[in-house]
């Protein structure tokens, strides 16, 4: 009998995977719940449908005996639970307890319990950081430019970085895009976090129930022994071409559910224009290469969900005006709204997101004057067609490696690689780095030339967001920061206690 451990199987993801791993022959599912609500409902859903093919063992990834239990035994263990916006948001050192700190616990987990357990980690597309229409595209490997106060983004990217340094013996990282699910409007309609989405962001969805396939279809696939060359290596996860959209279309897709276009719900001026994640892969296509997991576009997901709900047609019963007073309008009081930023002078956030309260004035205050992409004559070609790949600072083609190599890449990032020797060097062995600031670290050329990882200290110290400094040193990182962000600029974010700070560097 072969085990799958998963965490997070309480979630949208979660219950898709799980309902996808147990028709797998031959395996049990173990799950780890949390004494919770939500986990008690999950586990009565489970014991009801799929008896004792799966099995839970009660706890919190925060505790590390309880992960301890969750592997012992594991063949597999699929790691999916994080805290996630908005809740993040608002608590953000419990996200850090678990997203970074529940990582850690199970990779030493996995270690503990003899290094047998395949690591399959779930990250995300927020590790990449903001992308706009000048570089739409991206791929595995691109750097790694957090947003500013993106908690979840930064302990994602740390936790991330965590498995790819651990020494585990088998694992692969899977960077999960924005999700479509059966509550995703709802459950995006109690927050001021709607408004953070630009308009002409480029963002590549994927439905749960497809993300779910491609987990049990990964590790059956793996059982058959046809997995070769795929473990440790880190993916995109994308629904493909017929997910590529950007902000304002899919704002619109759902809105017009409920009897209007997105411009009748939303003021152009009031959703942030830069510091963000999203964009659409190049790379996304090779895992349904691998694993055939995709059966939904954006079209069909929306096709299927108002099928389900047709309530949502009593929308176009009431006047769009009255339903934005209902339902959008009141989320621009929440504190997590840039409405709310600039009515109680929130400025560093006012910064981060829009490049300051005088860009923000500057924006136009009618849908007619607001240049949106998908409008654009260009937009089908540049949805279309992949644009040149970024630069990662060394040739990539060069089957050996060697530590010339790493030095030039080390110099495109503005720092340098002190290991010594003419050898090609291995992508799983550290090496020693310095960064423009003088930081040393250490990490797998894996890590910074395949992965996009960078300096810990420049880029993961907790709650503190340094890329303006970095981006100023490094080509490697300026090509998609300096997209959205003015050479000049030389800002320093910081949370403190909860409150946003932008500092000017001198």
């Amino acid at each position: 009998m072969t085990v799958i451990a998963v965490t997070g199987a309480s979630g949208t993801m979660g219950l898709e995977a799980v309902a996808h791993l147990v028709k797998n022959e031959g395996v049990r599912v173990r799950v780890l719940l949390r004494d919770t609500k939500r986990g008690k409902k999950a586990l009565r859903l489970f014991r009801r449908r799929y008896g004792d093919l799966v099995e839970a063992v009660a706890g919190d990834l925060r505790n590390y005996e309880d992960c301890l239990r969750l592997c012992e035994g594991a063949d597999y263990l699929i790691h999916l639970a994080a805290v996630i916006p908005p809740r993040a948001d608002h608590e953000a050192e419990e996200t850090y307890g678990t997203n970074l700190g529940g990582t850690e616990n199970l990779v030493r987990a996995v270690i503990e319990t003899g290094n047998r357990a395949k690591f399959i980690h779930i990250s995300t597309v927020a590790v990449y950081g903001d992308r706009n229409a000048k570089h739409p595209w991206g791929r595995v490997g691109d750097p790694l430019v957090t947003s500013a106060f993106d908690v979840y983004g930064q302990s994602k990217t740390a936790a991330e970085f965590a498995v790819l340094e651990s020494g585990l013996a088998c694992w692969a990282v899977l960077r999960q895009t924005g999700v479509l699910y059966e509550k995703v409007l709802a459950n995006n309609l109690g927050d001021g976090l709607m408004f953070h989405t630009p308009w002409n962001v480029p963002v590549e969805w994927v439905t749960a129930r497809d993300s779910g396939r491609l987990l049990a279809n990964l590790v059956r696939s793996d059982l058959r022994g046809v997995a070769d060359g795929f473990w440790r290596r880190v993916y995109n996860i994308g629904g493909g071409a017929a997910a590529r959209q950007t902000g304002f279309e899919t704002f619109d897709d759902g809105f017009r559910l409920m009897g209007g276009s997105a411009k009748d719900f939303f003021d152009p001026q009031l959703n942030c224009t830069r510091n963000f994640h999203c964009f659409w892969f190049s790379d996304s296509d090779g895992l349904e290469e691998r694993f055939r997991f995709r059966t939904q576009g954006v079209r069909e997901f929306w096709e299927e969900f108002a099928a389900k709900r047709r309530f949502y047609r009593l929308g176009g019963l009431i006047p769009a005006g009255l339903l934005r007073k209902l339902v959008t309008d009141p989320l621009k009081r929440s504190t997590n709204a840039p409405a709310y930023w600039l009515e109680h002078g929130d400025e560093a956030r006012v910064r981060a997101y829009f490049g300051g309260r005088e860009a923000w004035e500057k924006l136009p205050r009618r849908w007619e004057e607001t240049e949106l992409l998908c409008e654009s004559e260009d937009y089908e070609r540049l949805r279309g067609e992949p644009s040149p790949p970024l630069d990662h600072g060394y040739d990539e083609n060069k089957p050996d490696l060697t530590l010339d190599d790493m030095r030039g890449a080390a110099a495109f990032r503005g720092g340098e690689c002190l290991s010594e020797g003419s050898a090609p060097v291995g992508l799983y062995a550290p090496l020693r780095w310095r960064c423009h600031e003088g930081h040393e670290f250490e990490a797998t050329p894996y890590a910074v030339l395949k992965a996009g990882h960078w300096c810990p200290e420049c880029c993961l110290t907790p709650y503190v967001w340094r890329m303006d400094l970095v981006a100023a040193h490094s080509p490697f990182h300026a090509q998609v920061w300096r997209d959205s962000h003015a050479e000049d600029e030389r800002f320093v974010y910081t949370l403190r206690d909860g409150r946003a700070v932008a500092e000017e560097a001198k």
